[in-house]
């Protein structure tokens, strides 16, 4: 699978680099300035590689249970497990959020067992405590009740498992979101109050984790049906048809095929690569109509990807940066292009019914 490194990611080094030279000067005594640096950005590194294992940790379970997954982003201290479609079933979306803080944990658990190995006051031992102290807080982190966070996946499927209701679970972790953020910029507070300079650090820490989780959770937030979209229009009734072209199709081909209808072009296993793109498509057709249409696919960007029980709501909002976006069914499986113009005629009550469309 695809992992994305974002240039923000190194951002995340610099911050590691900053905080963790004065930390190991003051552990170990008689550390060169240049030797605090090294370890510091050691230790940045191998704090990306045990982000990536906690993110990994969800994509493995995701492809046990089936489900298709699009790769693995990462960005300013953190990173995303980018799923192809939502889970079916609670116990899914439980099983799918664990994988992550489990492995989290699993890697703490390494590194401590790895102290008994060093020896105390050394760099390699103050590197491996670090490591097990920062992987046992990006577990016990992820799993607080709260949306975004796995911990309120988890809420989420435990509500939706006992209500039947997945819509009430993403209410019930969004409030646990505004609650857990409130709770920090609390702390934040206190750690200024009652240590004045010296807890300005972990309060601004405590602050970002509070905005992190304040503004995930109101962006997990369920949205209304917007006015105007009639209760017998589905996501499914507005995909358009497409053809799917394999990715070693010959861009001449394609051409043709999009004469009719939008094209899908698709990997062996039947994931969509991305949606032609004419214009490039022609310019390539001219130079090498028999170039394979791999090389003109548009990616469609996560956010431009749609379920069938999406809420309407959020995909109107989502649609005003898209000219197009991809309906995926729950199999993970194509089943048409959704495209802006036709979301907006719903909204404007300009649009028929057309219920089977697709």
């Amino acid at each position: 699978m695809p992992i994305i490194v974002a240039p923000s990611w190194v951002l995340s080094v610099a911050v590691i680099v900053a905080l963790g030279v004065p930390v190991i000067s003051q552990v170990i005594p008689g550390t060169s300035t240049a030797l605090a640096v090294t370890v510091s950005i050691v230790l940045g590194v191998a704090l990306g590689g045990s982000v990536l294992a906690h993110e990994l940790g969800h994509c493995l379970a995701a492809r046990m249970l089936g489900m298709p997954v699009a790769g693995v982003r990462l960005y300013l201290l953190g990173g995303v497990s980018e799923l192809g479609r939502v889970p079916r079933s609670p116990r899914d979306e439980a099983v799918i959020a664990s994988a992550g803080p489990a492995v989290s944990l699993l890697l703490a658990g390494g590194c401590g067992l790895g102290l008994t190995a060093t020896t105390r006051g050394t760099v390699s031992w103050l590197l491996v405590l670090l490591l097990a102290l920062s992987n046992l807080v990006i577990a016990v982190f992820n799993l607080l009740p709260a949306l975004p966070l796995d911990g309120g996946r988890v809420l989420r499927a435990g509500v939706w498992r006992v209500s039947g209701n997945r819509r009430a679970g993403t209410a019930a972790a969004v409030i646990g979101g505004y609650l857990i953020a409130a709770v920090l910029a609390g702390w934040a507070v206190l750690l200024v109050v009652g240590s004045g300079s010296a807890g300005l650090l972990p309060a601004g820490i405590a602050v970002a984790m509070a905005l992190f989780v304040g503004v995930g959770a109101a962006t997990e937030r369920p949205a209304r049906r917007p006015p105007g979209w009639p209760r017998d229009v589905s996501l499914r009734s507005l995909a358009r048809p497409a053809t799917m072209l394999p990715t070693e199709t010959p861009v001449g081909t394609g051409l043709q095929a999009a004469a009719e209808r939008d094209v899908l072009i698709t990997e062996a296993d039947g994931a969509v690569r991305g949606m032609l793109d004419i214009p490039a498509a022609h310019a390539l057709a001219g130079r090498d109509p028999l170039a394979p249409v791999s090389l003109v696919a548009g990616r469609f960007p996560p956010d431009a990807i749609v379920f069938p029980g999406d809420d309407p709501a959020q995909v109107a909002e989502r649609a005003r940066g898209f000219a197009t976006m991809l309906l995926i069914d729950d199999d993970g499986r194509p089943a048409g292009v959704l495209r802006r113009e036709d979301i907006l005629a719903v909204l404007n009550r300009r649009y028929p019914n057309r219920k089977g469309h697709a």
